[in-house]
């Protein structure tokens, strides 16, 4: 998700994350982890700088996070 919606902060990089696009194009970053758990917001607001969800995603490559 590098350089996601309103560079997205944590959310970029996290497991729990999916981008969401609408039918008129706006693109939305929705947590997973609202699913199963309420402390967390189901479309944060960005850009998200601590979450005790956050889990790094093993797929991402660092170096490139930056864009």
């Amino acid at each position: 998700m590098t350089g996601g919606p309103a560079r997205a902060g944590l959310c970029e990089s996290c497991v729990h994350v999916q981008v969401v696009t609408s039918s008129k194009g706006s693109t939305f970053v929705l947590c997973r982890l609202s699913e199963t758990d309420e402390r967390f917001p189901k479309y944060p607001r960005l850009p998200v700088y601590s979450c005790s969800g956050y889990r790094a995603d093993p797929s991402i490559d660092p170096s490139m996070a930056d864009g």
